[in-house]
């Protein structure tokens, strides 16, 4: 009779004991996956002045890809068109938006605004207007999620 009643009991907390290991497995598994909602596409906008010639370093929430810009060389405008290489099915939304970064103006940087602008036919576009014409360049870097604009500051912006 004993053994019986130790059986009874035994049984008794298996399913209690399955929950318990599934309830664990879940919350181990759960931090592994990751995040695919992001709130942004700019992650990151770096400007530097040195020598006469301000750097913007742009850094992006997903991979991309410079594919060319214009004006060419010079303008009070740039237009970069970019191509976007991964983004999660998720995110995707994200590509046909709009958003600006911040332009610190305690820097007094010859920038108006610098805008993700997806929404654009042919785009996306990332857009960067200037105070007055300026000469600039482009580049991707290596990493896939960022790009470097130069542009040559006149005497006036240097001061």
């Amino acid at each position: 009779m004993r053994d019986i009643g130790r059986a009874l009991l035994a049984r008794g907390r298996r399913p209690v004991l399955w929950v318990c290991v599934l309830a664990m497995m879940f919350w181990i598994a759960v931090p592994l996956v990751a995040e695919p909602v992001r709130n942004r596409i700019i992650n990151d906008v770096s400007y530097n002045v040195d020598a006469g010639e301000l750097t913007i370093d742009v850094e992006f929430s997903f991979p991309v890809r410079y594919l060319r810009h214009f004006p060419p060389d010079s303008g009070d405008t740039l237009q970069i068109r970019l191509g976007v290489l991964g983004v999660s099915d998720v995110d995707r939304d994200l590509l046909v938006s709009r958003e600006s970064a911040r332009i610190p103006h305690e820097l007094a940087l010859p920038i108006l605004d610098l805008s993700y602008e997806g929404d654009l036919p042919g785009g996306p576009y990332l857009t960067v207007r200037f105070t007055e014409p300026m000469e600039f360049s482009v580049k991707q870097n290596v990493d896939f999620r960022s790009l470097t604009i130069k542009v040559k500051l006149s005497n006036n912006e240097q001061e």
